[in-house]
């Protein structure tokens, strides 16, 4: 089992140094000793593989199912079954690599709300995520 998780910095709102620890300490709650992130800002920190470009962190995680997480995916994530190898692949303010990259082969998942105005960040959402296939026992 491979789990994987790819999100973008949020520069344009948060240091990437101050946003790292959103991500890493909730993702170890799940198991995960690291994660990727786009683009490469130059924190160094060894738990966080950053890559100048999603591409980059594809073509490292050829193995790993892509599972993009937006609003506009149809799945949601109630429904959603997750695949034994993934790597979920999180967006940022402004940008949507579900509409940039997203296949026919991929999977897209959806975290419905109340609004369903797209207001996690995307370490939130990861940790739902994760939670949700924590819950159905993917891990």
């Amino acid at each position: 089992m491979t789990v994987v998780i790819a999100g973008h910095w949020e520069r344009g709102w948060r240091a990437p140094l101050e946003e790292y620890n959103d991500w890493i300490h909730p993702l170890r709650e799940f198991g995960l000793d690291d994660f990727w992130m786009s683009p490469v800002t130059g924190i160094d920190l060894s738990r966080c593989k950053e890559r100048a470009s999603l591409d980059e962190i594809l073509a490292e995680n050829p193995n790993a199912t892509r599972v993009y997480v937006d609003e506009a995916a149809t799945t949601n994530l109630g429904d959603f079954v997750h695949p034994e190898n993934a790597i979920y692949i999180l967006g940022r303010t402004g940008y949507s690599p579900y509409v940039t990259h997203k296949t026919d082969q991929d999977l897209a998942v959806k975290i419905p709300t109340v609004t369903n105005q797209a207001g996690f960040w995307g370490h939130q959402a990861a940790v739902l995520i994760l939670h949700d296939r924590f819950k159905k026992g993917g891990f």
